[in-house]
């Protein structure tokens, strides 16, 4: 099992939000390989705007165009590769920025380390307080997480420089240590006030008592006490109380908006309160556009908007944090942004807002249908002066409406740019992509193809020629071309798409091409293995016999795995079709699976060639293989097989020798215990073939404990299932 990305701050976010997640952890992740999706697969995006994608990745793919973000997917590893992974399509998780690899800081440069510095003229050690915030997780939402060592080092910083006796500096020193260690304080004061006299003093005495009540959720005391501290001529503290009103505010506004498990109702927020603290951070923005915490201000804003339920101001919050604040200026990374963004607004409001962006990627998820009516032409038409801003979206939303929702490709086509640009960023390539799945459904393939080749030289961007790769496989395959993309000169060089159409499509004149020429020797063993396999399991004996010659003795013991649609741990060698048979588990003598293939060439009938192919099956663990597992609908590998003849299953192999009057007692016996053993223990039939009642069974189990009981197979059969 593979869980996608989700960052600490959108855990804390899933929380405290009461609705359906539109992104959430991305489990169990398997590739679905088709272009055209419009419904949502977390675990299955492209790198072209599209309804089936993840939102999160379609805002990542809008942000790439704006320069500030470029797409830096990380790179596949064992468990993509083991879930049958190629570059695209690709989860969720792959797009979350790689960690830039920075160590700790050095410990000279830490905050306790200052802080040490700082308490030491004052006789005091830092070792002796314990921080109440180091009991929580990282990305925890708590007004307590910021009562540690830097907001310590900072107050007792001030206090260092401030105008006060030795011995006020440190009686406050030890106060705001002593508040380090609790979040709440249960005393009626941080510091006797009797003992500090200097007016500085008091001040920064004022100010720690209403931390103490803020951390203590004493909300109005805390707001007066910040209020008085305001007046100070001490620069920091005039700021610190100023920004500490207004995030005072916030919290007492969302103070009983939470139950006991975290999940917010919106509707019990203070709006007075809110509003108090909207106007308070503005203010303060206002008079420090720079400040000390201007970051966390307007990353503090954002939870206004939401709480007050202002989806344009938290929309455009948004598009300022993603697309033009620098990184400096961003309370959280790029990765905590987009995942709070989708949490916060995309998935939970239905408004429309005035950021083109923004609004793109919402109508993209409601575009998706599912419990709600998708999103119309008419319900577009509304928003078009959203759009006035960027109409290219507006065009690209229409055409999307047009294709998906509509089933309309000409309509589709209109809305889109006739002509390919000279490059193509994210948005462009989405344009093209969309226009030549408006042809393919219109049934133009070679209009589509001629579209998909022309724009695979222009795709410089990371995935664009994956995507294109897929494409252009999959036109050729749903056009009749498949050796198009074996050809030596096509440009699919995408090693998971070739394996896909090998093993589910191509026919035996393909297979052997293939093993012949194929540069990668996987792709090679991968051609000879299905080649071999689907002889053999179709009743192509005599082909089977012929191209068996060409493997050479012993054979390759490479594990083909995922070429053959094998995920986690299942795998296959050609050394397979070696088999000697030998004396099987339950006592049944098989010759070589060249000798069975000879067999049933000569008499399609031969009950020992029948029972022994079962053997064959049996033991190699091929009852219901990749091989053998349809292809959804629509995806890439899902068209008829060129190979003739249907599969063979052990039910009706055994089922065949039990219904012929000639088959020797071993034989029927064997058949007998074998069929009755294809439902044990759960009675599900685990060997194919047309599934028979448990009359049937039972009837078998009579005959094998009467007609053959004196057989190991009648005697060793207790059940039947």
């Amino acid at each position: 099992m593979r869980i996608g990305f989700l960052s600490p701050l959108a855990l804390a976010l899933l929380a405290s939000v009461s609705l359906p997640a539109a992104a959430s952890s991305d489990n169990f992740c398997f590739p679905d390989w088709r272009v055209a999706r419009s419904s949502l697969d977390r675990c299955n995006n492209l790198p072209f705007l599209s309804p089936g994608n993840d939102s999160r990745a379609n805002l990542r793919l809008m942000l790439a165009d704006k320069k500030g973000t470029p797409l830096t997917p990380n790179a596949l590893d064992e468990d993509d590769l083991a879930q049958g992974f190629g570059a695209v399509p690709f989860p969720q998780y792959r797009l979350a920025l790689a960690s830039n690899g920075e160590t700790e800081p050095d410990s000279d440069d830490s905050p306790t380390a200052e802080l040490d510095t700082l308490l030491e003229p004052l006789g005091i050690k830092r070792e002796d307080y314990k921080t109440a915030g180091e009991g929580f997780v990282s990305g925890e939402g708590s007004r307590c997480r910021s009562n540690d060592d830097s907001s310590a080092t900072a107050f007792i910083r001030q206090v260092a420089k401030a105008d006060m006796p030795q011995a006020e500096r440190e009686l406050l020193a030890k106060a705001r240590l002593q508040l380090l260690t609790t979040c709440d304080w249960d005393g009626p004061v941080v510091a006797d006030p009797q003992q500090i006299q200097s007016t500085d003093g008091q001040l920064f005495r004022t100010y720690l008592q209403a931390a103490a009540d803020f951390y203590s959720g004493r909300f109005a005391e805390a707001e007066r006490g910040f209020s008085a501290a305001g007046s100070a001529t001490s620069p920091w503290l005039k700021e610190t109380a100023r920004y500490m009103v207004a995030r005072n505010a916030l919290n007492q506004a969302q103070a009983n908006t939470y139950d006991e498990y975290g999940v917010p109702d919106l509707e019990r927020v203070d709006k007075t309160a809110l509003a108090t603290a909207e106007q308070g951070f503005d203010g303060y923005l206002k008079t420090y556009p720079q400040g000390e915490y201007s970051v966390s201000a307007r990353g503090l804003l954002r939870r206004v908007y939401w709480l007050g339920f202002d989806s344009e101001k938290l929309a455009a919050a948004f598009t300022w944090a993603l697309t033009e604040a620098s990184d400096a200026q961003r309370n959280v990374s790029v990765d905590e942004l987009v995942e709070e963004a989708d949490l916060k607004l995309l998935m939970s409001s239905g408004d429309t807002v005035n950021t083109p962006m923004i609004q793109l990627v919402s109508d993209l998820m409601v575009m998706r249908g599912g419990e709600q009516p998708a999103l119309t032409r008419a319900d577009l038409e509304k928003q078009k002066s959203a759009f006035a801003s960027d109409p290219a979206l507006y065009d690209y939303l229409l055409a999307v409406c047009a294709l998906f929702v509509e089933q309309q490709p000409d309509a589709a086509l209109k809305q889109l740019p006739q002509s390919v640009p000279a490059s193509l960023n994210y948005f462009a390539f989405s344009q093209q992509t969309l226009r030549a799945l408006a042809m393919e459904a219109k049934q133009d393939w070679k209009g589509a193809e001629a579209l998909w080749l022309q724009l695979l030289p222009l795709a410089k961007l990371p995935l664009q020629r994956d995507q294109l790769e897929l494409a252009l496989a999959m036109n050729y395959e749903r056009s009749g071309q498949l050796a198009k993309v074996f050809a030596a000169d096509s440009p699919i060089s995408a090693n998971q798409v070739r394996y896909i159409l090998l093993r589910n499509v191509a026919g035996p004149e393909l297979l052997r091409q293939q093993i012949a020429q194929a540069r990668d020797p996987l792709e090679r063993e991968t051609a000879q293995f299905v080649l071999l396999y689907k002889n053999l399991l179709r009743g192509q004996f005599e082909s089977f016999a012929d191209d068996l010659k060409q493997l050479p003795v012993p054979a390759s013991e490479d594990k083909l795995g995922t070429s053959l649609g094998y995920v986690y741990g299942g795998n296959q060698t050609l050394r397979l079709f070696q088999w000697n048979g030998d004396k099987a588990e339950s006592g049944y003598v098989c010759p070589s699976i060249a000798q069975t293939a000879e067999a049933l060439q000569a008499d399609a009938k031969n009950s020992q060639g029948l029972n022994c192919i079962g053997e064959f099956i049996l033991r190699n663990s091929l009852d219901g293989m990749p091989l053998e597992q349809a292809r959804a609908a629509g995806s890439l590998g899902s068209t008829a097989s060129d190979f003739k003849g249907e599969t063979f299953s052990r039910l009706d192999g055994y089922r065949q020798v039990i219904g012929d009057a000639k088959a020797p007692k071993n034989d029927k016996a064997y058949a007998l215990f074998r069929a009755i053993n294809c439902y044990a223990p759960a009675g599900y039939n685990s060997c194919g073939g047309k599934d028979v009642e448990p009359a049937v069974r039972k009837a078998w189990f009579r005959q094998l404990k009467s007609g053959f009981a004196d057989t190991q197979w009648g005697k060793s059969a207790q059940y039947y299932w």
